[in-house]
């Protein structure tokens, strides 16, 4: 591996050069000479920060994002919009639309969707992931019944199944990671319920300039057991405890998808009675009471909140709900001041990919219009930033995994902004550079 020379860089407030050799920090230091067939990279006094880690998204399902069209807010906001995006949509056979939210036209059904558009097949996937709407046609050429109005809670699989093999993908999701990439990340987590071990090999294959790690389902040999909880269908409490403690046996912890307080006292709840192990997370927690803070932190469990819903979704957020429940959503003080332990996750493409909003959100919580919510909660950018590279460290003998801004950190942290990267640097490999 060739060995990479960074110079000039803003360390910790510091000016200093770096050293990268086979993966590793080798040397900091005022000034460094460069090595014959050394790489040097000229940081011009920009800040060198770890690489961030988004330790929650869908790698397939961003892929499958760029052949889809927008169906919900902020850009659609009314029914005759959608109409108009499903009608104008390019090409001939499927049309996958995705970002649906009810408040532009209702809990869609194949009959509603059928008067915009009934000679190409549609599915539409609600923004929060747990269901898709079909048309007529297209609920035919999946085999739905006609009892289910087109409309499929919690079947991903099927659908990538039937309809999105995984390796006819493999580009997009070479586009998603070199994107990921150019955010400052290095480092993922797929959360999808249905990944297995094939699954898994191949998004490490596509992602080259990623490390990818997985939770999933049973036919998966590694990481959490991804459960996912509904507060409209929870399954019987016992059931829910077997399923934690046979993932306990084989030393497998779970990663649980809780989003309503109701989800998050089911699942708390449930680990209480088993018990829990260190590698046990909640995914999302949105709404996090003080009382349910207190279990999770008898539990030692990890969150990952998503705090770039508040940008994101919070306008929507401030529409369907009370103060009270506003208040509780994403306390990331609140859980940092606990010693909780807390990663962030962007949950893309659910929510924005850009893991600077997300920690722009957590330090300034607002909305896209303007309005803040639940600003007792706000950390700082220092805080932020943490909680996206899992507190690691600059230092000599610690992996190189770095991402160079064209700016000193006073000034990166007040705008927390992508466009600030200029490179990301996997193991001491350049993954992305900005070229001017």
């Amino acid at each position: 591996m060739q060995a990479l020379l960074i110079k000039n860089v803003d360390l910790n407030g510091r000016h200093s050069d770096v050293r990268c050799r086979l993966g590793e920090v080798s040397d900091i230091a005022d000034h460094l000479e460069p090595g014959p067939e050394e790489l040097v990279l000229d940081a011009q006094q920009g800040a060198l920060i770890p690489s961030l880690r988004d330790d929650h998204l869908h790698l397939l399902a961003m892929a499958a994002r760029k052949r889809s069209v927008t169906c919900g807010p902020p850009e659609i906001a009314q029914a005759h919009q959608l109409k108009n995006v499903l009608l104008t949509a390019d090409g001939t056979g499927w049309i996958r639309g995705v970002g649906y939210h009810e408040s532009v036209a209702g809990d869609l059904t194949a009959t509603q969707i059928d008067r915009w558009i009934d000679d190409r097949p549609v599915r539409i996937q609600h923004r929060s992931g747990r269901v898709w709407y079909f048309n007529s046609l297209g609920a035919s050429e999946l085999g739905l019944p006609p009892d289910k109005q087109g409309q499929l809670y919690r079947r991903d699989e099927m659908i990538f199944k039937q309809l999105s093999p995984v390796d006819d993908l493999s580009l997009e999701l070479g586009e998603v990671a070199r994107e990921l990439a150019s955010f400052g990340v290095t480092h993922v987590t797929d959360a999808t319920p249905s990944n297995d071990s094939a699954t898994f090999e191949f998004l490490c294959e596509s992602c080259p300039v990623l490390r990818v790690r997985a939770m999933g389902g049973s036919e998966l040999n590694e990481g959490q057991l991804k459960i996912i909880l509904d507060d409209y269908r929870l399954p019987e409490f016992r059931e829910l405890c077997d399923q934690i403690a046979g993932a306990h046996r084989v030393h497998r912890g779970v990663a649980i998808h809780c989003v309503s307080k109701v989800e998050v006292v089911f699942a708390v709840a449930a680990l209480t009675e088993v018990g829990s192990i260190d590698d046990d997370r909640l995914e999302h927690a949105t709404e996090l009471t003080p009382d349910v803070m207190n279990s999770v932190e008898k539990l030692r469990l990890k969150l990952v909140p998503n705090p770039n819903f508040l940008y994101d979704r919070g306008d929507q957020y401030i529409v369907d709900n009370e103060r009270i429940v506003l208040e509780s959503l994403y306390p990331i003080r609140s859980i940092l001041s606990r010693g909780i332990c807390c990663t962030i996750g962007t949950d893309a493409p659910f929510g924005d990919a850009n893991p600077w909003r997300a920690m722009k959100a957590a330090t300034d919580r607002r909305t896209r219009n303007g309005s803040t919510i639940g600003l007792q909660e706000a950390i700082l950018p220092e805080e932020a930033l943490r909680l996206f590279t899992r507190g690691h460290k600059i230092e000599v003998g610690a992996n190189a995994n770095l991402a160079c801004l064209d700016r000193p950190w006073s000034e990166a942290r007040d705008r927390l902004n992508a466009d600030d990267v200029v490179a990301t640097i996997l193991e001491g490999r350049v993954t992305y550079l900005l070229r001017n």
